[in-house]
C-alpha cells in the first residue's frame, strides 16, 4: 500500500556533492564548472563493459525472456517477456549504432571566443547561434560561453551532432536546442572530453513558455553513441531532456542536474556506455502518462550510478531491466513504475523510503489501500541488493519472485515491512535473504512453488550479523549479513525440500543456531506475537550492502547444554485485530512509509 509522499524539493541545500553553494527556496545553486577536472569528470568515470569501438552497440549482459534479432539492415529488435503474460519490444535503428563518420561527408562547425564558424548552406550562423536547418552530419569542435547549436531540421531527418571536442555553455537557454521534431543523434567522438552546461535562469522567447529546460533538450528522438566523454551540468533544471525517446548506446556521461537527470517522455532506452548521474529530483525518468505504451524505461546493460534527491529510477508506466550494473547510491525509492520487471544485471540501492515500489497514482486514501490492477513487482533474474529503511520491496498490486538474487536490509521501524503488497504474492524460483522488522510482516501466498523459512529472533541481531544457512549434510547454502539490525528474516533457496533438516545461523555465537525442518512451502521458527504491531528500536538508515559468499561448512556444534530452537509449524498468530490479507492496521497516528507520490497539489499536473 501507498501513501501519497511528500514533495521533496531541496531547499536551502543541494546535494553537497553536487553544488559548491547553497541556495534558497526557489533558487538554484550554480553547479557550473569550468574545465574537465570537475568532480563528475573522465578521471571518475571508469568505461563499460563491452563498449565497441565500432559501433558502440555493447555487449549486453544475458536475461531471463529477453531475445534480441539483428536484421540484415543493421537494425537491433529486442523482446522481452513481462510479468502477467506481458511482453514488450524495443528496436536500436542503425543510426543508433553507428558512431563513425567520413570527414568529407560532414559539415564543420567551430566555436571560437569571437564566435562561429560554418561553411555551409545548411548552417545559419547569426552571432553566437548555429542554426541546422537539414539533416546531415555535423562535426563540432571548440569553445564557446553564450553560445547555442539549435536544430531546426523537419519531422524525419536524422541529425548527427558530433562532439569533437566541445565546451559550450548558455547562460539564458539550451546550449543543444533541438527545436523540432527531428532525431538528433548525439556522438561522442573518441577520445574527446566535451562539456555542456546552461545557467539559474532561462529567458524565453514568448510569455508564458517553460521549455527548453535543459543543456541538452530536444524535442524530438535524441540518441547519444560514441566512446568519448560528455559532461552536463543542468543549473536551472534537467540534464539531458527528450520529449520523445531517449537512447543511450555507449559513451562516457555524467550529468549534474536541478531537476531530473536523465529525462525522455515518451522512453528512456539503455543499451550500455558509462551513466554518473546526480541529481535533486529523480536520477532517471520517463513520464508519459497520456499512452500507456510510452512512459518507459528499458535498461539493457551499462554501468549506472545514481545520487539523487527523490527517486533513482521512475517510470510512469513499466521499468524493465534486463542487464548492466545499477548502483543508486542516495534516493527516496530506488526502482519505482507502475510495473518493475528485474530480467538480469545488478541493481544495488540505498533508499530512505523504499527499495523497489509499484504503484499508479490515485486521489483518495482508500485508492492508496487497494489493490491496483496491472501492477507489479516481477524479480525473474538478476541479483538485487536493497538497504531500504521503510519496505524493502513494495507494490500496490502484486509480488512475483521467479528468480535471480534477492539480499534485502529492509526496515527496522514498526510501521514497514520487507515485503508489502496488496494483491497476492507468490515465489517460484531464485535465492532470498531478505531481512528487517517483523513489523506488518507479509510473506508469500499458496501460489508459490519454492518451499521458503520465515525465522523470528527473540532478540534482535546487530546489523553485520551474518546470516548462513546450511543442509543437513554441512553445505552451506547461502549467506548474508544485512546491513540492519533485523529481528526477521524470509529466506528461500533452490532445491530446499520438504521433510529436510536446515541449519541457520545468525552471528559468531554457536547458541544463535537454529535447527528447522522443512514442513511445507513455509516453514515458520518463531513468532513476532507479543511485539505488538511489529518491530523495536528506533528508525535507522543503513549504508552499503551486506555480502554474500558461498561455500560450504558443517552445522556448528553447539556448546554442552545448549538446545536448539524448537521449529513451529505453521505461521505465527498475528495480534489482535490484525488481517493476514492485506496489511494489518497500524497502531494509532502511526502511518506506514511506503508510497509511490502523487503530484503534490502544489505541483503542475503537466505532461510535459
Amino acid at each position: 500500500m501507498r501513501k501519497t509522499k511528500k514533495y521533496r524539493l531541496a531547499i536551502g541545500l543541494v546535494i553537497g556533492i553536487l553544488a559548491s553553494q547553497t541556495a534558497g527556496c526557489g533558487q538554484s545553486a550554480d553547479i557550473s564548472r569550468t574545465s574537465a577536472g570537475s568532480p563528475a569528470s573522465a578521471e571518475q568515470i571508469t568505461a563499460g563493459p563491452g563498449e565497441n569501438e565500432n559501433n558502440g552497440a555493447g555487449q549486453v549482459s544475458e536475461a531471463i525472456g529477453r531475445d534480441e534479432q539483428t536484421d540484415a539492415n543493421g537494425r537491433i529488435t529486442v523482446t522481452a517477456v513481462l510479468g502477467e503474460g506481458g511482453e514488450k519490444t524495443i528496436s536500436y535503428e542503425p543510426e543508433d549504432l553507428v558512431s563513425e563518420w567520413e570527414e568529407g561527408a560532414a559539415v564543420l562547425i567551430e566555436l571560437t571566443g569571437d564566435g562561429i564558424v560554418a561553411k555551409n548552406a545548411n548552417v545559419a550562423v547569426s552571432g553566437r547561434t548555429a542554426v541546422i536547418k537539414q539533416g546531415g552530419i555535423y562535426v563540432v569542435s571548440g569553445q564557446m560561453e553564450e553560445g547555442q547549436l539549435r536544430i531546426e531540421a523537419g519531422k524525419g531527418e536524422i541529425v548527427r551532432l558530433i562532439l569533437n571536442g566541445v565546451e559550450l555553455s548558455n547562460g539564458n537557454t539550451s546550449p543543444i536546442y533541438g527545436a523540432e521534431k527531428c532525431k538528433v543523434v548525439l556522438t561522442l567522438a573518441d577520445g574527446t572530453t566535451n562539456i555542456i552546461r546552461d545557467g539559474s535562469e532561462y529567458r524565453f522567447e514568448t510569455e508564458g513558455e517553460d521549455e527548453p529546460d535543459a543543456p541538452i533538450f530536444t524535442k524530438g528522438d535524441l540518441t547519444i553513441n560514441g566512446t568519448g566523454e560528455l559532461q552536463v551540468y543542468g543549473n536551472y533544471r534537467s540534464g539531458i531532456r527528450s520529449k520523445d525517446n531517449l537512447k543511450v548506446i555507449s559513451g562516457r556521461i555524467a550529468i549534474e542536474a536541478m531537476d531530473d537527470g536523465l529525462k525522455g517522455r515518451d522512453s528512456v532506452i539503455i543499451r550500455n556506455g558509462t551513466l554518473k548521474i546526480q541529481a535533486v529530483k529523480d536520477g532517471i525518468k520517463s513520464n508519459q502518462d497520456e499512452d500507456p505504451k510510452k512512459g518507459f524505461i528499458w535498461i539493457d546493460g551499462g554501468e549506472i550510478s545514481i545520487a539523487a534527491k527523490d527517486d533513482g529510477i521512475q517510470a510512469e508506466t513499466a521499468l524493465i531491466v534486463c542487464g548492466g550494473n545499477i548502483q543508486v547510491t542516495e534516493s527516496q525509492e530506488g526502482l519505482a513504475g507502475k510495473t518493475v520487471d528485474i530480467l538480469g544485471g545488478v541493481v544495488k540501492a540505498v533508499t530512505e523510503d523504499d527499495g523497489i515500489n509499484a504503484a499508479i497514482s490515485v486521489d483518495t486514501e482508500q485508492e492508496k489501500m487497494e489493490n491496483q490492477e496491472g501492477v507489479y513487482i516481477r524479480i525473474a533474474g538478476g541479483e538485487i541488493w536493497l538497504n531500504a529503511k521503510a519496505d524493502g520491496i513494495d507494490s500496490n498490486g502484486d509480488l512475483y519472485l521467479e528468480g535471480g538474487g534477492l539480499y534485502l536490509s529492509g526496515p527496522v521501524s514498526r510501521g514497514d515491512g520487507i515485503f508489502d503488497y496488496n494483491g497476492k504474492a507468490s515465489i517460484t524460483g531464485g535465492t532470498v535473504f531478505a531481512a528487517g522488522s517483523s513489523g506488518m510482516m507479509q510473506s508469500f501466498g499458496e501460489d508459490s512453488a519454492s518451499n521458503y523459512l520465515v525465522i523470528h529472533w527473540e532478540e534482535s541481531q546487530e546489523a553485520g550479523s551474518r546470516v548462513q544457512l546450511s543442509d543437513g549434510s554441512g553445505s552451506v547454502l547461502g549467506e548474508y549479513a544485512p546491513e540492519k539490525e533485523f529481528d526477521t528474516m524470509i529466506i528461500s533457496v533452490p532445491g530446499m525440500e520438504e521433510g529436510n533438516v536446515y541449519y541457520v545461523k545468525a552471528g559468531e555465537k554457536e547458541e544463535n543456531t537454529i535447527e528447522i525442518t522443512v514442513t511445507g512451502r513455509e516453514t515458520v521458527y518463531g513468532t513476532s506475537a507479543g511485539r505488538g504491531m511489529g518491530g523495536h528500536g528506533p528508525v535507522g538508515r543503513g549504508g552499503g550492502f551486506g555480502e554474500r559468499r558461498q561455500g560450504s561448512g558443517a552445522p556448528p556444534e553447539l556448546p554442552e547444554g545448549a538446545e536448539r530452537g524448537a521449529q513451529k509449524e505453521g505461521r505465527p498468530e498475528l495480534p489482535e485485530g490484525a488481517e493476514r490479507e492485506g496489511r494489518p492496521e497500524l497502531p494509532e497516528g502511526e502511518e506506514p512509509s511506503n508510497g509511490r507520490r502523487s503530484t503534490p497539489p502544489s505541483e503542475s499536473t503537466s505532461s510535459s
